[in-house]
Parts: structure tokens; sequence; C-alpha cells
């Protein structure tokens, strides 16, 4: 058993926590922001539920105990303290390098001298955020894939100042909660988004050029290239204000004009409609129950002027 430390109690930071858990794993967590602090018992409560049902349908009593190894303190410097005690610092912020750079510079000192940091990226420099952290050797990346605990795969990223023990360690732990790591290069997008974002990106451009629905899209992927769920209903469960920002931040390292957000994405994000977590995306949600795709024909860009009625 190792005692984890969880900065950022979103939903991918919840959903680790569930799976830390599962592995029988001690957890401390914290948010900067008090509505997730306040939303995570629940949100964990859900994600523990799922895994009892599926993977511990003999254990009566497994979310409760799995619950007891779990606690939330209510500020940084409670936080701090509590890493002290910690073998594993595990960041899991927002998509944006100087922010997690800023809080990693904070926070990652208070570890003890061989303790490791994970990073939840899915697209940023790990090597600069392991030098921002003053421990690049022990630090790595771990990208897990949405949602966490149901998706058995992790990108475990290697940078060039990454101790080999520190890889090793990582790679055990993770084969330890049940989990497929697989190594991947720091480079942007690493592996998965490096394939996965400019194809969903095309996705999306194609339905603000009115070539297909939402439904039918994901229907045609499904069916044709046995897709579990389609690009438009992986992109509301992965959030559009995620998928903008890593597209950005993809976009911004590289140049590549297949990265740059679309408009049809930026207007989302502008106005709030994430997917799962706030009930409307490219769906409109019931919970993690789609209720029906939305329909985007007003917003099709036919015209050189559309952008400026926009």
């Amino acid at each position: 058993m190792k005692r984890f430390a969880v900065m950022g109690l979103g939903k991918m930071g919840v959903d680790w926590v569930a799976n830390l858990l599962e592995g029988g794993h001690e957890v401390v967590g914290f948010d900067n922001f008090s509505a997730a602090r306040e939303r995570a018992p629940g949100a964990l409560a859900k994600g523990l539920g799922w895994i009892a049902k599926k993977r511990h349908p003999d254990e009566a009593d497994f979310a409760e105990k799995a619950t007891a190894r779990f606690r939330i303190v209510d500020s940084e410097d409670e936080f701090a303290q509590a890493l002290g005690s910690c073998q594993i610092l595990l960041e899991v912020i927002l998509e944006d390098l100087d922010l997690k750079c800023e809080v990693l510079a904070r926070v990652a000192p208070h570890l003890p001298a061989d303790g490791m940091v994970w990073t939840n990226t899915s697209s940023l420099s790990v090597h600069t955020m392991g030098v921002a952290s003053g421990r690049p050797d022990r630090f790595v990346g771990t990208h897990g894939m949405n949602p966490v605990y149901q998706m058995p795969a992790v990108e475990v990223v290697r940078h060039r100042d990454l101790a080999e023990e520190t890889l090793t360690q990582t790679l055990e732990l993770l084969v330890g909660m049940g989990k497929s790591p697989f190594v991947a290069s720091d480079v942007s997008g690493f592996w998965v988004n490096k394939h996965l974002v400019p194809f969903m990106l095309e996705a999306m451009r194609a339905l603000e050029r009115g070539e297909i629905t939402v439904e039918d899209g994901d229907i045609g992927l499904k069916g044709s290239l046995g897709h579990p769920q389609g690009v438009f209903k992986l992109s509301d469960f992965i959030g559009a204000d995620t998928m903008y920002r890593v597209s950005m931040a993809m976009y911004l390292q590289t140049q590549d004009p297949r990265l740059y957000p679309p408009a049809i994405l930026a207007r989302m994000f502008k106005r709030g409609e994430f997917g799962v977590k706030t009930g409307k995306g490219f769906y409109e949600w019931d919970g993690f129950k789609a209720v029906k795709g939305r329909d985007f024909s007003e917003f099709a860009i036919t015209s050189s002027d559309f952008l400026l009625e926009v």
C-alpha cells in the first residue's frame, strides 16, 4: 500500500482516486475550488459503486472500506502538511502548463526526498513540469484514459531526465492496480492524442461544414470502424473545456494547423457546454446517459460572412 496525495478533484481527479482506492492505497485529496471538494464525495461514491458492481460483486463492503481510506483537506497548507507522509503526489489540475508548473513548484517540495510525482497531463511537456517540481528524475507523466477507473490504459510519459527506477516503480504500481501502462515519448500529444486529437477536430469541422450530424457521425464510426462510442460522444466525456485546452496547447507547441480548435469547439467552451459534466455538449445528457444529439445546422459555416455574424 502507498499513500497518495491527489491535487485536483475534478472528474479526472476523482476517477483516479477511485482507482487508487481500489488498488488498496490511501489517498488524501485537495482542490483549490471549494465546489470541487464538495462534489467529490458524491462523484467518488458513483465511481466506487460502478467498480463494486463490475469488479467486486462478492464484496458487500468494498465501497465502504475504500472510502474509509480517503480524506479531503480544505486548504493547501493542510495538503502540504499531509504530503510529508505521502510517497506519491498525483497532479490532476487544469491542462495549463504555467498553472501546473506554478502549483508543482509550490507543493512538490513538501514530499519526502524520495517521493515521486505523477502528472495526468494529456499533452503538455512533462520535462518542463518536472524541472518546475524540483525533482525531474522522480517526475513522470501518467495520462489516464477517461473514465480512468473503467479504461485500463495509462500513457506513461518518459522524458530525458527521468530516472529508470522511477519509471520501473510507476509501471509496477500501475500494473498492481489492474492498469495496462504503455510508455510514450515526451512530445506534443504523446502517443494517443498525437493521433486522436486531429481526428476528433476534423470530425468537428465536418459538423460545422454541415457534412454530418452528431448522431449519424457516431453511428457511422461505431458500425464501420468499431469505435465504442464515436468521436462526438467521446468529446462530451472528455469535455469541451479540456478538448479546447489540449488542442490549443498542441497547436502552440507545433504550429500544426490541423490542431487549431474549430469555431464550434471554441463556441461550446465559451458557453460552458462542456458535455457530460454540464449536461449539454454535442449531446444533451441526463447524468451519464445521452438523451439526444444536438442540432448544429444553424452553426454550419456556409458563407464567408458567417463567423462575422456569430
